[in-house]
């Protein structure tokens, strides 16, 4: 198989990130789905503000008063008992809008694979298997990058930070440096729950039942979620003399909406441990020697983090802006070539070179991210960061 030919298998493969396994991708995490996404404003540069108008109410609740017909003149009402016309209702003046200025700045990153030498993949045995698992680890890759990115500015952006802790269960922008008491309640998603309301989350919640009650996504870890399903005694009995009795046998978490939450469940929610006074994040994954090179495997230090993040998310916290690809004509008489895009598609690229690569043999893939993150409402994002307790493994000797 010539050269040729195989850099044409890399290049036919990786076109496929952009349509089929980009849908795999998008529904494979509530992040990647569910993340309010908007365009970059072409024009704009690369930082921009923006006004947000806060809620505004009349200082005290308007007062209706009985609608008095016009006497035929139009006139205002006087002292001598003249009702005036009913054109002239006098109006409750709101003064001024509230207004926050906040500013948006375009981020960006890019990732690049280990150089490939495609003379020796031409002689390979099942080339076309290796081009599949190249580009199916690098959307892999793609996945892990956004969906941490999406995760951590969303928490980021919100407004009320909460540790499972009863001295410290108030929002704050930061988290507390305090260290949770206790895993997730049903009695603090309730006291969220009333907080979004209080806040105005209700106008527009990630979904309703009975046509009216609002509904929010709970995003975490699935047991977590589980532990809420079966360690209250008042939940069990709720699910077993209802239409969900399955759902005590049904897989780890909890499904459906629930005392007006919609759980989802993500494989990796941020985990830490509360060291020498300070928070301290632990990553999923650290990097360990396989026969040639290096993977990436799960760490202990995440599997037994004391604590984890619950996410109360709401679509109105923040947007992500992503710009416009590029073209292969640009502004000005620009070129890029090839034409790509800033969503962490991977392109192959082969750059000739006299010293490094002379014979054109060598390639890599190359991924470009982008994006703003346009805060709105942090008021409506709340995160609780709460215990996780080991799973009990329930062994019971032989008789």
């Amino acid at each position: 198989m010539a050269c040729n030919n195989v850099e044409q298998l890399f290049i036919e493969h990786a076109g496929r990130i952009r349509n089929d396994v980009s849908k795999t991708l998008i529904v494979s995490d509530f992040w990647l789905k569910h993340m309010a996404r908007d365009q970059w404003l072409n024009g704009q540069g690369t930082q921009y503000s923006y006004p947000i108008y806060e809620r505004v109410l009349p200082a005290s609740p308007v007062t209706f008063t009985n609608w008095v017909s016009s006497d035929g003149d139009g006139d205002l009402a006087t002292a001598d008992g003249d009702p005036g016309g009913s054109c002239t209702l006098a109006g409750v003046n709101i003064e001024s809008f509230g207004q926050s200025t906040r500013q948006t700045v375009l981020k960006r990153a890019a990732i690049n694979s280990p150089d490939i030498c495609l003379d020796d993949l031409q002689f390979a045995w099942q080339v076309d298997d290796q081009v599949k698992n190249v580009v199916r680890v690098f959307s892999e890759i793609s996945k892990y990058t956004w969906v941490n990115a999406y995760q951590d500015e969303y928490i980021a952006s919100t407004g009320n930070k909460i540790i499972a802790n009863a001295a410290a269960a108030t929002g704050s922008a930061t988290f507390p440096l305090a260290a949770p008491t206790s895993k997730l309640t049903w009695g603090l998603l309730e006291h969220v729950y009333e907080q979004i309301g209080y806040n105005g989350g209700a106008i527009n919640p990630f979904m309703r039942v009975d046509e009216m009650t609002p509904v929010y996504a709970a995003v975490g870890d699935r047991f977590t979620f589980e532990d809420l399903k079966r360690l209250d005694s008042n939940t069990r009995s709720d699910f077993h003399y209802s239409s969900q009795a399955d759902a005590m046998l049904s897989g780890p978490g909890l499904n459906g909406v629930y005392r007006g939450y919609k759980f989802f469940t993500v494989e990796f929610p941020p985990r830490f441990d509360f060291v020498a006074g300070a928070w301290v994040r632990r990553q999923p994954y650290g990097p360990e020697a396989k026969t040639l090179g290096k993977g990436q495997e799960v760490l202990a230090t995440y599997k037994d983090a004391a604590f984890t993040d619950t996410v109360i998310y709401h679509a109105d916290v923040m947007n992500v802006l992503i710009p416009k690809p590029n073209g292969a004509d640009g502004k000005g008489g620009m070129k890029y070539n090839p034409k790509y895009s800033w969503t962490g598609e991977f392109q192959w690229r082969n750059i000739a070179d006299r010293v490094c690569n002379p014979d054109g043999n060598i390639g890599f893939f190359r991924a470009l991210y982008a994006y703003g993150v346009k805060v709105q409402r942090p008021d409506l994002g709340f995160v609780i960061r709460h215990k996780r307790c080991a799973r009990a493994l329930d062994l019971v000797d032989c008789v």
